[in-house]
């Protein structure tokens, strides 16, 4: 049964710590879980034991088997190149046997002894600097997608982002060497945020058994929705003066009086008594009435068609080409002649 090496960035101290938790509730054995942070991102306020140097390592993975739990058996380590870290774990046990020295490649050593890429390897020394907190577990092949789907719970940095992030701010890091042990890609398929965040690498039970990754890549094409511009149609008032001419009737009252000398014989009954006529006047005058007519309309509305478009771009593949020259290999009779992997 093969053993898998997971890893896990956050950028909290108490992140790590509560997916390390839920590591152990899961069921993972907790010798099998360690944690590398740095001290000045704020683990320093977490419980541990300052051991003082990485030669002390291995007294501090001694702590973890009781009840005390991973994260009360932290101790202090100074790691060449990456200045004091607090950790615990079986990572710190084995930074302790390689004497954490130069030539042992420090933390970036110790990774990629345990199966970890080195441009990863170097990308988490990094994220460490930084202040962030490295979990680092290993499982057989029953208890890999556990450990994975717990530390994808509790959102892990996106280590290839950050990257890209880290070396757009002028950090080098280091390419990838051909035949380094293990490949994030090689991850079984996930969403691509969380495959890219937790590094899974696995390495023979065997030490002596190495392994090169067939990595191909797979292009996935799918559609989004962009502005290509708009159109606005907006109404308003513009008023214009206007002249009509109209005849209008007008009535005026005109009193005139005028001599009569005529006889009325005998006076009627009714001629001495008071009496009053009137007459009015009257005139017309304008009256303005408005009404409105619909004259044009303006509608907008949208024709949808489909087009055809051919997406092109390339895709990568990883091969490999077997030379087997021991001694009387070309002129084997049996089994099959080696070939390269497609």
């Amino acid at each position: 049964m093969a053993t898998h090496t997971i890893t896990a960035l956050f950028d909290k101290f108490e992140e790590a710590d509560a997916a390390v938790r839920d590591l152990v509730h899961a069921g993972i054995d907790e010798g099998a879980i360690s944690i590398v942070g740095n001290r000045a991102g704020g683990v320093s306020d977490a419980p541990h034991r300052d051991e003082g140097h990485a030669g002390t390592g291995a007294g501090i993975g001694a702590v973890l088997g009781g009840g005390a739990g991973l994260a009360a058996g932290l101790g202090a380590l100074a790691i060449p190149g990456l200045g004091p870290v607090v950790a615990a774990g079986w990572l710190v046990a084995t930074l302790a046997g390689a004497g954490v020295g130069a030539a042992a490649g420090g933390l970036v050593g110790a990774l990629t002894r345990a199966g970890i890429s080195r441009e990863h390897a170097h990308a988490y020394e990094e994220g460490i600097r930084r202040g962030g907190t490295l979990v680092t577990v290993r499982v057989d092949d029953d208890q890999e997608d556990v450990a994975a789907d717990v530390l994808e719970r509790h959102d892990p940095a996106d280590i290839d982002g950050r990257q890209e992030e880290w070396k757009a701010g002028g950090w080098t890091g280091e390419p990838v060497e051909t035949g380094a042990v293990g490949t994030a890609s090689a991850m079984p398929e996930r969403d691509a945020p969380v495959r890219d965040a937790v590094d899974r690498n696995a390495t023979a039970a065997n030490p002596d058994r190495q392994s090169i990754p067939i990595v191909e890549e797979q292009l996935a094409v799918g559609k989004r929705q962009v502005d290509t511009g708009r159109v606005r149609v907006r109404s308003y008032v513009v008023e214009t003066p206007i002249e009509e001419q109209v005849d209008l009737r007008e009535e005026r009252v005109n009193v005139e009086r005028r001599p009569v000398d005529r006889s009325l014989g005998a006076a009627p009954a009714d001629a001495f008594q008071e009496r009053t006529i009137e007459a009015t006047e009257t005139s017309e005058e304008p009256v303005v009435q408005k009404s409105a007519h619909v004259r044009e309309e303006v509608v907008l509305n949208k024709d949808v068609r489909q087009r055809p478009e051919t997406v092109r771009d390339t895709v990568r593949r990883t091969e490999v080409e077997v030379d087997d020259d021991r001694a009387g290999a070309a002129g084997s009779t049996s089994g099959d002649a080696p070939r390269s992997a497609e």
